[in-house]
């Protein structure tokens, strides 16, 4: 089987974190009938991969559409048995210029909040969705996902979920001297959220779940690591009041794994989502769980533990007893520990990996 692997670009994020994951896997497997392929040049994220044949069609913007002739000699030339495209205008793309090649689409988010897209990714959204009947397989990340695009009126009948993977090599307890650089207590218990400020992160339920805890007790601190919105910050720094020197908003990190580290539990407040790659990352890195009740996560978290791991989204009572549940616990060390196991038993890179060869095969 030879393999074209398609995505727009290589800048952060959590769908090009799980493309880099599956190329890796998938090198280790087919080597040369392994082809990745961009649109766009430049990404942070292509140095990972430089070892993996990669080609870049150079789309010059939005209205280069004679890209489609490069990109169609690209999959003429390497002549793949399969094409698997992440995001909506490379499932679009791929399909324009396949030359009846299968196709997989991937989506991987779920719960839009389609009138709010900009122009281009509304007419990227309602495209594929006429379109949805073509690719021989649609691969989501949760069920609720597909619930999601069913709903909207996609054709999913040949959808399947695969699980994203997590690279429990370099998402694992470390040993850092993190606390003392952010003069934190090493008694402290740490709460830690690794999400973007965007509004659909909820950055203020946690903000006021924060107030609601530091307002009791002592030694705990609120982490936040994730890119900031200065209008969500000064929202956030308003609630936290004479709290704020015990919430700290540190920004977007590239070495992310080293704050896991010092998370004894990690938080998803999001109220709306598809699979969180930072809930499964901070639990691989030996933090607890605490998520709010949307898209995967609750599958996610769940390892059977004795406190209440998850909260209906945008309530602020449940998410309050939740904390408190928490702080209460006396089993906090062994509670990590099966955290991490149940993340490599169940979210691994191999499994997810392992899984899409299947889906891929089918369609061949």
């Amino acid at each position: 089987m030879k393999i074209l692997l398609v995505i727009r670009s290589l800048d952060f994020g959590g769908a090009e974190r799980q493309y880099i994951e599956l190329a890796k896997g998938l090198f280790e497997i087919y080597k040369n009938d392994l082809l990745l392929c961009t649109f766009y040049s430049g990404g942070k994220l292509e140095n990972e991969i430089s070892h993996i044949n990669h080609i870049c069609i150079n789309k010059k913007g939005k209205s280069d559409f004679l890209f489609l002739l490069r990109y169609k000699k690209v999959i003429n030339d390497f002549n793949p048995s399969v094409i698997y495209a992440f995001m909506p205008d490379s499932n679009l793309f791929s399909l324009f210029a396949s030359a009846n090649k299968p196709i997989v689409w991937g989506f991987r988010s779920s719960r839009i909040d389609i009138k709010k897209l900009p122009f281009f990714s509304k007419v990227y959204f309602y495209t594929q969705k006429f379109f949805s009947k073509y690719p021989k397989a649609i691969i989501c990340n949760s069920n609720d996902a597909i619930s999601f695009y069913k709903e909207c009126g996609y054709s999913m009948d040949n959808a399947v979920v695969v699980y994203n993977g997590i690279d429990t090599n370099k998402f694992t307890r470390k040993t850092t001297s993190l606390k003392d650089d952010l003069n934190i207590s090493n008694n402290c218990f740490v709460f830690g959220i690794s999400a973007r400020m965007n509004k659909v992160k909820d950055y203020t339920l946690f903000a006021k779940g924060a107030k609601y805890i530091l307002a009791k007790k002592k030694n705990v601190f609120f982490v936040s690591v994730g890119k900031i919105n200065k209008e969500i910050l000064n929202e956030c720094l308003e609630i936290l009041g004479d709290f704020k020197n015990r919430v700290l908003f540190l920004g977007a990190k590239d070495d992310v794994w080293r704050y896991y580290s010092i998370f004894d539990c990690i938080i998803s407040t999001s109220y709306t989502e598809s699979f969180s790659n930072s809930i499964a990352e901070g639990m691989a890195s030996g933090a607890i769980p605490l998520v709010s009740e949307v898209g995967e996560s609750v599958v996610i978290a769940n390892f059977n533990q004795n406190y209440k791991f998850h909260f209906k989204p945008r309530n602020l009572d449940e998410f309050q007893d939740a904390l408190d549940s928490v702080l209460s616990l006396n089993n906090i060390e062994s509670l990590k520990q099966e955290a991490s196991l149940h993340i490599k038993n169940n979210f691994s890179t191999t499994k997810m990996v392992e899984n899409t060869i299947k889906v891929l095969k089918n369609c061949v």
